[in-house]
C-alpha cells in the first residue's frame, strides 16, 4: 500500500457515504488484487486526512483506505448504482 494517502474524487466519495447509510453488500476488488465481500458500515477519517471504509465482513470489521479500492460492485437489490470505478 501507498503510504502517503490521495484523496478520491468528491463524487465517489458519495457512493460510499450511500453504501453506508443504506447498508449495502458489496464486493470491493483493491488495488493489490485482493477481493473483500461484506457490509458498508461507515466511513472515517483519520488524523492524517486519509479516508477509510468500515466495513463488516462474515468474520471481522475491516477498514479500508478508501484509495486503495479500485471497484466497488453492490450485491443490494434496489441498489442507487451497482458498479463504483475509482
Amino acid at each position: 500500500m501507498s503510504h502517503t494517502y490521495k484523496p478520491i474524487d468528491c463524487a465517489l466519495h458519495d457512493c460510499f457515504e450511500i453504501a453506508c447509510l443504506y447498508h449495502y453488500q458489496v464486493t470491493l476488488k483493491l488495488r493489490d488484487q485482493s477481493i473483500i465481500e461484506g457490509e458498508c458500515i461507515t466511513t472515517e477519517t483519520h488524523p492524517d486526512k486519509s479516508e477509510w471504509l468500515v466495513c463488516k465482513t462474515q468474520y471481522q470489521y475491516l477498514k479500508i483506505r478508501l484509495d486503495q479500492i479500485r471497484k466497488m460492485y453492490s450485491k443490494s437489490a434496489n441498489a442507487i448504482f451497482s458498479e463504483v470505478n475509482l
